[in-house]
């Protein structure tokens, strides 16, 4: 069954490094939801991490190969992952 994570990877601040992580997702066909990418230190903008915040669809064993294989890419510091809450909506019903 597939759930919903979210991965946070944390890396250097290279053009390339968003490329090699989403070809590693279409290499395992894993379709993304969601990506964001911002700046760790707001201060210094010159020689910061960037923050790749990634939300996906899969299962669990793949989420643990994906995740090392990220971590084995040169410019990675941290990869950190969690399983995401699926929101539960209560219905109301009017009758008349």
């Amino acid at each position: 069954m597939k759930n919903k994570f979210r991965i946070i990877i944390l890396g250097e601040k290279e053009t390339r490094l968003l490329s090699r992580i989403l070809i590693i997702f279409n290499r395992k066909n894993i379709k993304t939801d969601h990506i964001n990418i911002s700046n760790k230190n707001k201060k210094k903008p010159i020689d910061t991490n960037n923050q790749y915040v990634i939300d996906l669809k899969c299962k669990e064993d793949q989420l643990f190969k994906i995740k090392k294989l990220i971590e084995k890419l040169i410019g990675i510091i941290h990869v950190y992952s969690y399983k995401l809450k699926e929101k539960i909506y209560e219905k109301k019903w009017i009758y008349h």
